[in-house]
């Protein structure tokens, strides 16, 4: 890159951006480098959005339908450069990259001159020096793109296997911030274990989960079936309704709340599992144990904790035969207290989890395989048994009875697996990018989990890979899966149409010129100025007349009041100031337009003021939607103040 040929304002916002993006990544003292490393940020403002051309041949389902979903054939980065509407907009991006196993990944050596060449370029072999650099080169700039296209609360749920896990680690915390980091989930991709050249059999994949702003992002509740309420019982005829055993102990250590808790029945004391802590305020749990007839008192048993619960005047490992008999008899009696030992009272301390307290549906916990038996609600790194994620070849199955066989797809994510993820970080509205598309099990997830649950999520899938015979998969194989689960046409003779529709949209080697480009983001942040000044009442907004994009170079809506609206602002690299030269050019075209003496400016920065101007800033946050640094341009622009 020629830093000389650029705007000043360009090359300030670039400085700045490098600055910033360098001191996010070695906030925690690590910054990742490989041979050829270039920022991600600079890669992605030399990659230009593309045409594309819309198939209806391709496409399926009636007008509306269409409208919903989309399918692009063409390369990724520019694809999601090219998709500049939804930037910003996207609830989750859900993909599964290359493995770099040596048979599944190409990179084409021109990225780095020219990220914008669509070629695939030629596949990286197992033993290649340089295939671990070449993954990392090829996947930072996407993965940035990709946290691009999430909204603020938006999260990211990326898919790997061993051979690129730590580096893909590493690189998922540089960009988006360990800070943000979800759950690492691990998978059981196989059932069996199976002979490996390697110690130990690979039986397990992963899934990396990261957070735009943690601060900001939701993880939602499963849709619950007839098979987990199945396991809600009410044995005491409790009046809260059907409940099941619930876990005392929370995994996280909290040295106060580390005690024992000595049973009424036994006189056992019990201890948190494993390193945890008990999960309720001391002086509840010793109000609720109360309940059982003994009085509790807060005591030293000489064990180097907390001080324990204790029955009042017991020893450890004995209680009175009174006492016994006092919660043996409340045991034999309706709606048993909150913390409880057991059916026979021989257990351990015990809580009841109310199925009226689950209402949105069914928790992700630990480990989802056994979370019969109450394991803690937390997401961190965890582990997901095949029955609850299903295996890759389920995948594989799925794939085969959808489109027939002779696909040439030995590793297929399965459907279990995606409807969970999306279940978990996409609400019912929301949207759903995949980059990596693949066999499509990311389109057929979203569609199969509108039609069980009556959601309204939408999905956007990208593709570009070739079969041997040089067929584009988006149009063979993701856009034919899709279309067969909407259809009901499955190869298998099953009838199970599922609806939906989507568009087919091939992505076309020629660049969008950069007034068209400027003309798109004029056209959104007007949107989004609109949407955020008149955000009262849709009524309010209507008022409004919009001008035809082009037609001025500033005015872009008037009032009832015949009053214009003005907003200064070209492209990134332009001034965006209210001097007294873009005053003149405002009254200019207001006077021209036969407009009222008040004008409704919106700019970056003020410095001039005069009678019947009503100057609103333009929000940093619609500035940064747009890819644009405010500070920069203010900085740029100091000469531009009025004296």
């Amino acid at each position: 890159m020629n830093y000389d040929e650029l705007p000043r304002s360009a090359l300030i916002r670039l400085l700045q951006e490098h600055d910033e993006a360098l001191h996010q990544a070695g906030r925690d003292g690590i910054i990742m480098n490989y041979s050829g490393r270039t920022a991600p940020w600079q890669i992605t403002r030399l990659v230009k959005p593309k045409l594309s051309a819309i198939s209806k041949k391709l496409s399926c389902g009636d007008e509306a339908a269409q409208c919903e979903n989309e399918i692009w054939d063409g390369e990724n980065l520019s694809a999601m450069v090219s998709l500049y509407r939804h930037r910003g907009k996207v609830d989750l991006v859900l993909t599964d990259p290359p493995y770099n196993t040596g048979s599944d990944f190409r990179y084409n050596d021109k990225w780095d001159q020219d990220p914008n060449d669509p070629d695939l370029g030629e596949l990286v072999a197992e033993d290649d020096g340089s295939r671990h650099s070449k993954w990392l080169k090829f996947m930072t700039p996407r993965i940035w793109m990709m946290k691009e296209m999430l909204r603020p609360g938006g999260v990211i749920a990326i898919c790997i296997d061993h051979r690129e896990l730590y580096r893909l680690g590493m690189l998922m915390d540089e960009i988006f911030g360990e800070d943000n980091r979800l759950a690492i989930i691990n998978w059981q991709k196989t059932a069996a274990p199976r002979p490996d050249k390697s110690h130990v059999s690979t039986s397990t994949e992963y899934v990396l989960v990261y957070a735009k702003d943690l601060a900001k992002a939701r993880t939602l509740s499963q849709v619950r079936t007839e098979q987990d309420n199945k396991r809600y019982s009410n044995p005491d005829t409790d009046s809260e309704g059907l409940w099941r055993e619930g876990n005392l102990t929370a995994r996280s250590p909290s040295p106060k709340d580390e005690y024992g808790i000595q049973s009424p029945f036994t006189g056992e004391v019990h201890y948190p599992a494993g390193h945890g802590s008990w999960r309720h305020p001391k002086k509840n749990i010793k109000a609720w144990l109360q309940e059982w007839g003994a009085v509790y008192e807060e005591r030293d048993i000489g064990d180097g904790r907390s001080p324990a619960l204790m029955v009042s005047g017991a020893v450890p490992n004995k209680v009175s035969s009174a006492i016994a008999k006092k919660a043996l008899a409340r045991l034999a009696k309706p709606q048993w207290p909150f913390v409880w030992f057991g059916r026979d009272g021989q257990g351990r301390p015990r809580v009841k989890t109310y199925l009226e307290g689950i209402k949105r549906g069914k928790v992700p916990v630990t480990y989802w395989a056994e979370e019969e038996a109450g394991y803690p609600v937390e997401l961190d790194a965890t582990s997901w048994g095949y029955k609850e994620s299903g295996r890759t070849s389920d995948g594989v199955s799925e794939l085969t009875s959808i489109v027939g066989g002779g696909h040439g797809f030995t590793t297929v994510k399965p459907l279990k697996l995606f409807n969970k993820l999306i279940q978990l970080w996409c609400p019912d509205g929301g949207l759903v990018l995949d980059p990596f598309a693949g066999s499509g099990t990311t389109g057929h997830s979203v569609l199969h989990l509108n039609k069980a649950t009556g959601a309204t999520r939408r999905f956007i899938m990208i593709e570009q890979g070739n079969s041997e015979k040089k067929d584009h998969y988006a149009k063979t194989l993701t856009a034919d899966r899709i279309r067969r689960v909407i259809t009901g046409d499955w190869a298998s003779g099953e009838q199970v149409s599922i609806g939906g529709g989507f568009r087919f949209i091939q992505l076309k080697r020629e660049k969008i010129d950069a007034g068209a480009v400027n003309t798109l983001a004029r056209e959104e942040m007007i949107d989004l100025l609109l949407n955020s000044y008149w955000d009262k009442s849709e009524k309010a907004r209507s008022y409004l007349h919009r001008y035809a994009i082009g037609s001025h170079q500033y005015l872009f809506a008037t009032n009832p009041k015949n009053e214009g609206f003005f907003l200064i602002w070209d492209n990134p690299d332009t001034a965006s100031v209210l001097n007294r030269n873009t005053f003149r050019a405002i009254v200019a075209e207001a006077a021209a337009a036969k407009l009222a003496e008040r004008y409704h400016v919106y700019a970056s920065i003020a410095p001039y003021t005069g009678a019947g101007i009503e100057f609103y800033k333009i929000p940093d946050r619609v500035l940064e939607h747009i890819g644009f640094n405010a500070r920069a341009d203010a900085y740029s622009n100091a000469d531009d103040v009025d004296a």
